[in-house]
């Protein structure tokens, strides 16, 4: 016979009041249960009487009950940890997903990768398409038990965030009256505009599905996948789409929409709406919506709305904080050894005449890092110093895994220079590219430390003393320009480090 967490714990009940009922009655406690006889042995921890002024049946009779009031206590936990799924979609390794399972971790979620090293065959997900994820969900779905209230959370992976633990997101799940499948919300009807006339009559916020977050019961998800055939190369949006639009499957299934962005908040067409709090009595930064009230759980930079993830990431889940700063930085800082440092090329550029020139390129021999794994790329497009750089060149290229020299009389301009030291990283066993020009000053030790940083790229920031202006941008507009981000100011003034 199979009993419930739930009626395990009723029974512990009754059987207390039934010992209770016993010990007025003056009857024995411990005599005939076996579990009562094992627990009720001994009053006594470690053989020290936590009794003394009770008599031999009271003090076995407390004891049990302190005992059965902890299987109470463990049934009850049990009870209240009912089994959740959390699965994502990734073929291939990335930032996108090392940002979402880091996330994951931080807020102690357990999640399940699926497809990951299979070819992708959903897609340019710039355009319609991702119905090889449905049909991974469906292939997961099918494997687990069905056991009772299963909850199964499924989000996207690359352009997604966690920014709670699980219980809570499973808390505000249930909160919502008569639902039992909830799909994130948004502002466009993607991929298929006309639909939008066939939606609910409603005047929320975010009226349309996006099907990069969603949560529900694993007896609904299960039938909704499994409705009709998905090609891979369908759009996955437009299938769950058209099972909400269908009255019958949406009542059936008892499907939602998280309109206000109570668990999951969608970056596309609402950026304005979105505050980013990093200054508050909290430790760490959030995010909260100014227009729905709403401090959302989970968060999907979907569409145009990756660059803005991008910057947010900088400081959710944990990555950043007022009091310690970039935690981040500090997680991925590398400790390397000797043998084991990256091949770079140093590439070198000297623009524009240059005082005190020989100085810098002593700089360059002096930085603690071993020349046996630097490759040299060396350009002057200057003739006043092309002595000094020559008698350097000559001096100490052979020092270097290998060294190349771009003279004046080349006739390149500084882009095809650029260009070029790039691709001879490309086409060698180069494993990054330090680029330095003359007019900048480097400390010894500055090569290792930005091969051990743990970022694939870094630049350094420059200020105009006295102004707002400088080398950094903090964001991109939709045409690809410089646009002001808004936590420029407080970085351009080192209030952010």
């Amino acid at each position: 016979m199979v009993v419930s967490a739930g009626l395990k714990c009723s029974l512990v009940l009754i059987v207390i009041g039934s010992i209770i009922s016993c010990v007025h009655s003056e009857e024995e406690v411990c005599l005939k249960d076996s579990l009562q006889n094992e627990v009720c042995k001994e009053a006594s921890f470690f053989g020290k009487d936590i009794y003394p002024e009770c008599s031999d049946k009271m003090k076995k009779f407390v004891f049990f009950v302190h005992c059965v009031v902890l299987l109470l206590a463990s049934c009850l936990a049990k009870n209240s940890s009912e089994k959740v799924v959390v699965l994502t979609v990734a073929t291939d390794d990335n930032h996108g997903l090392q940002r979402f399972l880091r996330s994951a971790k931080v807020y102690n979620i357990d999640v399940e990768v699926l497809g990951m090293g299979r070819k992708w065959t959903g897609g340019n997900m710039d355009f319609p398409g991702g119905g090889m994820k449905v049909n991974l969900l469906k292939e997961k779905l099918t494997t687990l038990d069905m056991k009772e209230d299963t909850i199964v959370l499924f989000t996207d992976s690359y352009d997604v965030m966690f920014l709670s633990e699980l219980p809570e997101i499973v808390k505000r799940f249930k909160s919502f009256p008569e639902t039992r499948v909830l799909f994130s919300a948004e502002q466009y009807c993607w991929p298929d505009a006309t639909l939008a006339a066939k939606y609910p009559k409603t005047d929320a916020n975010n009226p349309y599905l996006n099907s990069g977050m969603f949560i529900g019961y694993l007896s609904e998800l299960l039938e909704i996948v499994q409705l009709k055939a998905v090609e891979d190369s369908d759009d996955d949006q437009l299938f769950y789409t058209g099972v909400y639009l269908d009255p019958a499957t949406r009542d059936s299934f008892k499907i939602n929409l998280d309109h206000d962005a109570q668990i999951f908040q969608n970056l596309n067409g609402v950026l304005s709406d979105i505050q980013l709090n990093t200054n508050t009595t909290e430790e760490w930064p959030f995010i909260n919506n100014t227009v729905t009230k709403q401090r959302p759980l989970v968060v999907h930079g979907n569409g145009p709305a990756k660059l803005t993830l991008n910057q947010l990431g900088n400081y959710l889940a944990h990555s950043w904080s007022p009091t310690n700063g970039c935690e981040l930085c500090k997680e991925k800082k590398l400790e390397i050894k000797e043998e084991d440092l990256p091949t770079v090329l140093l590439s070198v550029f000297i623009e524009q005449p240059t005082p005190f020139l020989e100085e810098f390129l002593q700089q360059l021999l002096d930085l603690s890092y071993p020349q046996e794994k630097l490759h040299l790329f060396l350009r002057n497009n200057e003739p006043y110093h092309e002595e000094l750089v020559d008698k350097f060149f000559k001096e100490h290229s052979d020092k270097y895994i290998s060294a190349k020299r771009v003279k004046p009389s080349d006739f390149l301009n500084e882009a095809e220079a650029r260009k070029l030291a790039t691709e001879r990283c490309l086409n060698t066993a180069c494993e990054y590219i330090f680029s330095i020009d003359s007019v900048a000053r480097v400390d010894k030790n500055t090569l290792r430390y930005l091969v051990t940083s743990g970022y694939d790229v870094i630049a350094p920031k420059i200020m105009r003393p006295g102004l707002a202006w400088s080398n950094f941008w903090g964001a991109v507009n939709s045409a690809g320009f410089y646009a002001r981000s808004t936590d420029y100011m407080d970085i351009a003034y080192n209030v952010i480090k």
